[in-house]
């Protein structure tokens, strides 16, 4: 059996099919890389700087860092978000996990617990739904 197939060039076709994905992903990828790690970015050059509300381009090197760590209110802060962030963490990590194990098992009020539990993002989709229709609608919107 041979294959005419394997010996046939590749059609304009093939090669459109192939780049037109990538280049309608290209403006979208253009402003993400702009957009956010642009700024990522030129914020960390900042941070060398003298800056302290609007930008000024006097190179300090990491004396604003020294600063920063000798200031008693960044170490309070930052116990404060960690103690903070790391509770927050535990308890919806606790909560999350007992949600899960009630709604596998088979216990009194089962229907309930489902409905309470999957009510919020049926409610955000029939909401949106609403929403967009209004938004849309020709005689309204």
């Amino acid at each position: 059996m041979s294959s005419v197939a394997a010996f046939s060039k590749a059609s304009p076709f093939d090669a459109l099919q192939r780049w037109l994905p990538k280049l309608v992903l290209a403006p979208s990828m253009f402003i993400v890389l702009v957009g956010f790690y642009g700024y990522i970015l030129w914020t960390f050059v900042l941070s060398f700087t003298n800056s302290t509300f609007l930008p000024t381009y006097k190179w300090v090197g990491l004396a604003q860092y020294a600063r920063l760590f000798d200031n008693d209110r960044w170490w309070v802060a930052s116990k404060n978000l960690a103690v903070f962030g790391g509770m927050f963490i535990a308890i919806t990590l606790v909560i999350g996990v007992t949600l899960a194990v009630f709604l596998d098992q088979r216990i009194r009020r089962e229907g309930f617990i489902r409905t309470i539990y999957l009510y919020p993002m049926a409610l955000s989709m029939i909401v949106t739904g609403t929403a967009w229709k209004w938004l849309l609608n020709p005689g309204m919107g």
